[in-house]
């Protein structure tokens, strides 16, 4: 598990609108690139907010993340904390 590469993955579909297009359309594609586990994938994939900032996401590149699916600020504290 790779903490650095999750962020790298996630900060690019943040900041790059090219990669953020293919994410959104087709996440496996993206994911391809990047050298992850099973479990850090499946989280991007399912969105599970919660298990990627317990993989070691920093929070300034997870909101935004949070953010482009229009998730809520209440929802996004109460995934973070575990309560989700």
């Amino acid at each position: 598990m790779s903490a650095y590469t999750l962020n790298k993955l996630l900060r690019e579909v943040n900041r790059n609108p090219q990669i953020r297009e293919r994410f959104f359309k087709a996440p496996e594609d993206v994911l391809d690139g990047f050298e992850l586990t099973s479990e850090e994938r499946q989280a991007i994939i399912a969105r599970d907010i919660g298990a990627l900032y317990r993989f070691g996401v920093h929070g300034l590149i997870l909101r935004p993340f949070t953010l482009l699916q229009g998730m809520p600020e209440p929802d996004y504290l109460r995934a973070i904390r575990g309560e989700a």
